[in-house]
């Protein structure tokens, strides 16, 4: 699943909210190769999305938005849609166009959300419209949205207007620990003999490169789905699927990450889903560290897959991606009612001898928080 366009509006803070992840035309000089679909070089897409932006400024919700619609999709369940609508409002909306290949075909869907708050059994009303178009050699997003925008669409319920709805997308996605369901540890255990090696690999660079300490990594012996982390000193820390993040005793905040981020890197490696969003996992590492992991992400991904990566550290900015991989996110009052809104660089600027973190420090992009109020403590 490709993310190429959204829209939403009465949906968490985003009212008359709309995102774009395409782009018209082949850049000359890039480090991002292959942004396009594998089975039409036309079809571009950005394969790096960077959300860039303070706190509570909606990176996170963007990242959850993704992940819920395509839960909605997949297992045709609403509840995956529940507690959407802002406050004070009756109904939400939520459009979304993306793209799916299936082995040499490629389709391009336009799904149309409507939430309706139904105050009789508090459970949501949710009607879906649907449009599919198959992709032909030479299409672009561009060329495809007149026939996006003037086909007719008619709101059915969500069981019949997914009745016919196939897809065979996946998806990896990584919050932080304190959101729900995500203090656990996931240890990668749905892989063969062949993989294996290749995982312990990956998990060992990774938690050796967040903790010098740490000797060696390994699947434990007597344990399933069980690591061991041993240290220089020869302690050793037993991880098991489903423990608590939060409880593990010897790693530090940053190396108790060190395990999601070696799934991720690891099916990112082996293409394994295609669609990988990745939220606040580097609170705790150090800049550097984050810049070199997400740098070997995108290395890594092919065409037809795609990277959503949330983060604070600005030194991303230098690392010579496109100016279209960076989006910047901030959130404003209007009326009392908080609305986000994003710009992405390119907007702004796109020459490649113009430095997107100078531009960045000089708060071109408008995100820098207000801190006022700190200054003001104590006078």
């Amino acid at each position: 699943m490709i993310v190429l366009n959204l829209k939403l509006d009465n949906i968490l803070a985003f009212k008359d909210f709309e995102v774009n992840f395409s782009y018209p035309r082949k850049l000359k000089k890039t480090l991002i190769e292959g942004e396009h679909l594998r089975t039409i070089p036309t079809f571009r897409y950005k394969k790096l999305v960077v959300l860039i932006g303070s706190n509570a400024t909606g990176k996170t919700s963007l990242i959850k938005l993704i992940w819920r619609i395509s839960l909605f999709l997949h297992r045709k369940n609403p509840s995956f849609l529940d507690s959407l609508i802002s406050e004070n409002n009756e109904h939400g909306n939520i459009e979304i166009d993306f793209v799916n290949e299936y082995d040499d075909v490629a389709i391009l869907y336009r799904a149309k959300i409507r939430i309706i708050k139904n105050n009789v059994n508090n459970q949501n009303i949710v009607e879906v419209a649907m449009y599919s178009k198959k992709l032909t050699e030479g299409d672009s997003y561009e060329n495809s949205i007149n026939e996006l925008d003037n086909h007719e669409y008619v709101f059915e319920s969500w069981q019949v207007a997914l009745q016919e709805f196939y897809d065979n997308f996946g998806w990896q996605v990584v919050l932080p620990s304190n959101e729900e369901l995500f203090d656990k540890f996931y240890i990668h255990a749905d892989i063969n003999e062949s993989e294996k090696d290749d995982y312990l690999d990956i998990l060992n660079n990774v938690m050796k490169t967040l903790d010098p300490a740490i000797k060696n990594v390994f699947h434990s012996k007597d344990a399933a789905d069980a690591i061991v982390i041993e240290y220089s000193d020869e302690r050793k820390v037993l991880i098991q699927n489903g423990n608590d993040i939060s409880s593990i005793p010897l790693l530090s905040s940053g190396t108790k990450y060190g395990v999601a981020i070696s799934n991720i890197l690891f099916s990112i490696k082996n293409h394994r889903n295609g669609l990988y969003l990745v939220d606040e996992q580097f609170s705790y590492v150090t800049a550097d560290i984050e810049t070199a992991i997400l740098a070997k992400m995108t290395a890594l991904l092919n065409s037809g897959e795609q990277l959503f990566f949330t983060t604070h550290n600005s030194n991303i900015l230098e690392l010579g991606f496109p100016f279209h991989s960076f989006y910047f996110m901030k959130k404003t009052i209007i009326d009392g009612a908080p609305i986000i809104n994003v710009s992405c660089a390119s907007e702004l600027e796109n020459r490649n001898n113009v430095s997107p973190k100078n531009m960045f420090d000089n708060d071109a992009f408008g995100t820098a928080p207000n801190v006022d109020g700190i200054y003001s403590i104590g006078k």
